[in-house]
C-alpha cells in the first residue's frame, strides 16, 4: 500500500531545546572481558561508542556469563559502575539470575548521555574487530542484543519498528547488517510510499527505542528487582576496592580511561536539536545527520566530533543543522 507521509515541520517556533553530549568512544571498540585488578576481579563492559543502547542488552548477558565463571550460577555479591544503558542493563540481568546486585554511579537513567538521544537500532560509531574470531564474537553479541530488544518491545519500553529512508548518496555499511540481526536496506520504490524530502535511496526496518521511556524502565526494573542503588563519585581503584563485592562490573566508559588505564577511550562531541514532538512513522539517516521522532521531542542530528568534550560557545553549530534538514525539505 502506498503511503504518504507527513512532512515535518522545522520552523523556529518548534525549536525546544539544544543539546550537547559526549558519546564515550575506545579505538579498538568494545572492550568486553574480565581482569584482575589491585587484588579484585573486574568484568570490563564498556566502549560502545555510539550504539551503547543498540548493544547494552546482548553485553548484558556476556557479563552474566563471565560472572557466572568468576563465582558460579548466583554466588556472591557484584557490584556495577556506571548508571548509565549498559551499567543498568548489566545490573538487570545479574538480577535477574539471582545475584545481589549494587550499582554505584554519580548520575543514574535519565540524567547520564544515554539518555539524550533516540537510538536506532544499528550498530554505529564503534569500531568492529577485523574479521576472525574476535569479529564473530562480536557479531554474535549483536545478535544475541537484538533477540533481547525484541522480547521487550512495546509501549511499555518505548520499542517500535520503523522504516528507516537513507537517501542514495548515503555511506552504506555492510558490517552493520552482516550479522543477520536485521535484514539489509533494499532499493526504496514507489510502494514505499511518499517520503517528503526523499528523492530516492535505501529503506531498512529496525526497532527505534525511545530512550527516556527506555531507561525509566530499566531503573525501575533494577530497583524492583531488588538492586541497591548507590550514589557515588567512582574516582580511584581505592574507592573501587572498598566496594564490598565478589565481582566488580566496569561500565564507565569515559572513566575507564583514569580509573583503569585505558589510553584507547576517547570523547567524541554529539550536537542535537530537539523540536517540538511529531510522530512521523518514519526516520530519516544519513549517518550523523538524522531525523528520530521521540514521544517528547523530534530529534535533528547531529555531529560527531572526536576528542572534543565541552560544548559549543554558541549556537550557531545548532542552526547549522536546523537549516541542513530544512534544506532536505525545500
Amino acid at each position: 500500500m502506498n503511503v504518504t507521509h507527513q512532512a515535518p515541520d522545522l520552523s523556529d517556533s518548534k525549536i525546544l531545546r539544544f543539546v550537547c553530549g559526549i558519546r564515550p568512544c575506545r579505538s579498538g571498540g568494545l572492550r568486553l572481558e574480565p581482569e584482575r585488578v589491585a587484588g579484585i576481579d573486574v568484568v570490563h563492559n564498556y566502549g560502545h561508542g555510539g550504539c551503547g543502547v543498540t548493544l547494552a542488552l546482548g553485553c548484558a548477558d556476556a557479563v552474566l556469563d563471565s560472572v557466572r565463571d568468576k563465582v558460579g550460577p548466583d554466588q556472591g555479591r557484584v557490584a556495577v559502575l556506571g548508571g548509565g544503558v549498559t551499567g543498568l542493563a548489566s545490573a538487570r540481568a545479574l538480577l535477574l539470575a539471582g545475584f545481589e546486585v549494587s550499582v554505584h554511579a554519580s548520575s543514574f537513567a535519565g540524567d547520564t548521555t544515554s539518555n539524550i538521544a533516540g537510538a536506532l537500532w544499528l550498530p554505529t560509531g564503534i569500531d568492529f574487530p577485523d574479521p576472525g574470531p574476535r569479529r564473530d564474537a562480536f557479531n554474535e553479541h549483536i545478535r544475541r542484543s537484538h533477540h533481547a530488544m525484541s522480547e521487550l518491545q512495546g509501549e511499555k519500553w518505548g520499542i517500535r519498528s520503523l522504516p528507516v529512508f537513507e537517501p542514495e548518496f548515503t555511506e552504506f555499511h555492510p558490517e552493520y547488517f552482516e550479522s543477520g540481526a536485521i535484514n539489509e536496506p533494499r532499493p526504496w520504490t514507489s510502494e514505499d510510499g511518499d517520503v517528503p524530502g526523499f528523492r530516492g535511496g535505501r529503506v531498512f526496518t529496525t526497532y527505534f527505542i525511545d530512550t527516556p521511556r527506555f531507561m525509566a524502565e530499566l531503573y525501575r526494573e533494577v530497583v524492583e528487582l531488588g538492586g541497591t542503588i548507590v550514589p557515588a563519585t567512582i574516582s580511584s581503584l581505592t574507592d573501587v576496592t572498598a566496594i564490598d563485592a565478589s565481582v566488580v562490573v566496569n561500565c564507565l566508559a569515559m572513566g575507564s580511561r583514569i580509573l583503569f588505564g585505558d589510553e584507547q577511550i576517547f570523547p567524541a562531541r554529539g550536537l542535537l536539536v530537539h523540536m517540538q514532538p511529531q510522530d512521523l512513522g518514519y526516520i530519516y539517516h544519513d549517518g550523523y545527520r538524522y531525523m528520530f521522532p521521540r514521544s517528547d521531542a523530534l530529534i535533528l542530528g547531529g555531529t560527531y566530533e572526536p576528542g572534543v568534550n565541552e560544548p559549543p560557545e554558541g549556537d550557531e553549530p545548532f542552526y547549522e543543522i536546523i537549516e541542513r534538514h530544512r534544506a532536505r525539505f525545500a
